[in-house]
């Protein structure tokens, strides 16, 4: 499982203190072992523990959470940039191509319409990878330049 922000804010904190796995625990009334399923990122504390822990390590209940909600939207952020920046360049593409190929596309409304369906069907399908590497080039440049810098500012 991936490590969240709090998970390494938590291990960061109580290191800070000079405290092991083992004397959170007992503070906070649970198993070592739970301590480190939440510094390893397979598990969150619960609330009433957050509070504790917060009060424990001297840190802030907020500083522990909108970190959290910050790396989340900065990933919700990156995805939307890269799926409208798939739809543009995927409508461009379609667009262009059918400039070009004006033959296929003539008299496509006289059609039956489930020609029409084969045809635009056809078209997606054959199309439909040709924006995916760009998307994930601009999502990745938004996740981890822009967003960052936006914040920063």
């Amino acid at each position: 499982m991936q490590k969240s922000i709090l998970s390494l804010k938590l291990k960061e904190y109580r290191k800070q203190k000079g405290i092991t796995q083992e004397e959170l625990a007992e503070l906070l009334d649970v198993s070592n072992k739970s301590i480190s399923k939440w510094e390893l990122g397979n598990g969150y504390p619960s609330k009433k523990n957050m509070i504790k822990i917060s009060e424990m390590l001297n840190v802030s209940l907020e500083a522990l959470m909108i970190e959290e909600q910050k790396d989340e939207s900065r990933s919700k952020k990156s995805i939307q940039y890269a799926l409208i920046s798939y739809c543009i360049i995927f409508v461009f593409t379609i667009l262009i191509k059918g400039l070009k190929e004006k033959e296929l596309y003539q008299g496509i409304l006289s059609s039956d319409v489930s020609e029409i369906i084969k045809i635009v069907m056809m078209t997606f399908g054959q199309n439909i990878y040709i924006a995916l590497v760009p998307a994930i080039i601009i999502g990745l440049v938004f996740y981890f330049y822009i967003i960052p810098k936006q914040q920063v500012d």
